[in-house]
C-alpha cells in the first residue's frame, strides 16, 4: 500500500517534459502544443491513446508511437504525411498528399516542391478529407507520385495536366511532355526524363512526344 501511496502522490513521477521525435518539419509545434496538456500530471495516469488521438488532429500526421520515459518524460513520435500536389484556386491553393487528402489550405507555396494538378474535378472538402474519388485520376496520380520519389534526376515536374485523359500533359520547367493517355505512364516518363536531362539533347523549352509506340519526338524552341 505504502508503494502505492508513493507511485501516485510523489512528485518524482509528475511529468515536467514532452519530446516530439521523427524530426517533423510541419507537425513538430503543433502536436507539441496540443499534447503538452499532461504537463503536471502523474505520469502513471497519463493515456498513450488520449495523446495518440491529440496528435492525430494535425492532418499532417500519418502516424504516432507514444512512449514513457520514467520517471518525467513523454516522447510522442511522429511519421507526417507529404505534400505532393497541389490545387490552384487562385489565391488559396490546396495543398494534398499521395492518397489526395487535403493537408492545408494556403496562399503561400514558398520553400515547398509540389507539383500542381490541373483540369480535374475535386470535390470542396475540409482539412483532412480526401478531395477525389475518381478512381482512374487516383490511380494515374499515385504513378506519378512514384516517380517524383523516384526521379532519379534534377530536373523536377512542376505541374501535371489531366483535363483530357487521351493528352495527359506533364510540365517540366518550360519543356511539356506528351503523353497521350494513362497507359505505360512510367515507361513515357522514363523517357522524357531520358531526353530532358541529356546533355546532348540539352532541352530547356519545347516538347517530347511520347504518345505514341516507337522512337520519342521533340522539338526546341
Amino acid at each position: 500500500m505504502g508503494v502505492i501511496i508513493f507511485v501516485t502522490k510523489s512528485n518524482v513521477f509528475i511529468v515536467k517534459k514532452v519530446a516530439v521525435t521523427g524530426n517533423p518539419i510541419i507537425t513538430g509545434e503543433d502536436v507539441k502544443e496540443r499534447c503538452e496538456k499532461v504537463l503536471g500530471e502523474n505520469i502513471f495516469f497519463v493515456s498513450k491513446s488520449d495523446l495518440t488521438k491529440e496528435a492525430k488532429k494535425n492532418p499532417y500526421v500519418e502516424a504516432v508511437t507514444v512512449t514513457k520515459k520514467f520517471p518525467k518524460q513523454i516522447n510522442i513520435n511522429i511519421v507526417e504525411k507529404e505534400g505532393i500536389y497541389y490545387i490552384d484556386e487562385g489565391k488559396n491553393k490546396l495543398i494534398l498528399s499521395n492518397k489526395l487528402v487535403l493537408l492545408e489550405k494556403t496562399d503561400d507555396l514558398r520553400g515547398r516542391n509540389l507539383v500542381e494538378v490541373k483540369g480535374i474535378q475535386y470535390k470542396e472538402g475540409e482539412v483532412g478529407e480526401r478531395v477525389l474519388e475518381d478512381n482512374r485520376i487516383s490511380e494515374i496520380l499515385t504513378t506519378f507520385y512514384n516517380i517524383v520519389r523516384n526521379n532519379p534526376t534534377d530536373y523536377n515536374i512542376s505541374s501535371i495536366d489531366l483535363n483530357d485523359l487521351t493528352n495527359i500533359k506533364v510540365y517540366i520547367g518550360e519543356v511539356e511532355g506528351r503523353l497521350g493517355n494513362d497507359e505505360k505512364l512510367l515507361d513515357k516518363m522514363n523517357k522524357i526524363l531520358h531526353i530532358v536531362s541529356s546533355p546532348e539533347v540539352a532541352m530547356n523549352k519545347g516538347y517530347i512526344d511520347v504518345s505514341f509506340e516507337g522512337s520519342p519526338v521533340y522539338r526546341h524552341e
